[in-house]
């Protein structure tokens, strides 16, 4: 008997609660045709800092003149420091003739034209 009550319980506890969320739930219908009127929300506002920025120019003051060599130097990575493109690594070789650039030594001085 104790279980019949509490399943008639629980029965009208659901039903009450059924009848109150038909009466609240109204649709609305879905425009035909979207707004695009309003911005994106993925619009980048005016004070938001851009997600790319241009590489800084190569410190020309630094780029001529004699150059120590150290540890894990390359002319590669010379030239990129010295004149901002690694590529441009053969103006040190033709300012350094005899240069071996496979075998930097450290401590060697060499010429950035």
């Amino acid at each position: 008997m104790k279980c019949h009550l509490i399943s008639a319980l629980l029965l009208t506890v659901a039903a009450i609660g059924c009848a109150k969320s038909d009466k609240s739930a109204t649709l609305t219908p879905e425009p035909a045709i979207a707004d695009f009127s309003v911005s994106p929300a993925y619009a980048p506002s005016e004070t938001q800092a851009p997600l790319y920025t241009e590489a800084a120019p190569a410190d020309t003051s630094l780029a001529t003149g004699p150059y120590k060599v150290r540890k894990g130097d390359t002319l590669y990575s010379i030239a990129k420091s010295r004149y901002g493109d690694g590529r441009q690594y053969s103006r040190i070789v033709q300012a350094n003739p005899g240069i071996n650039p496979k075998s930097l030594q450290v401590g060697q001085t060499i010429t950035i034209p």
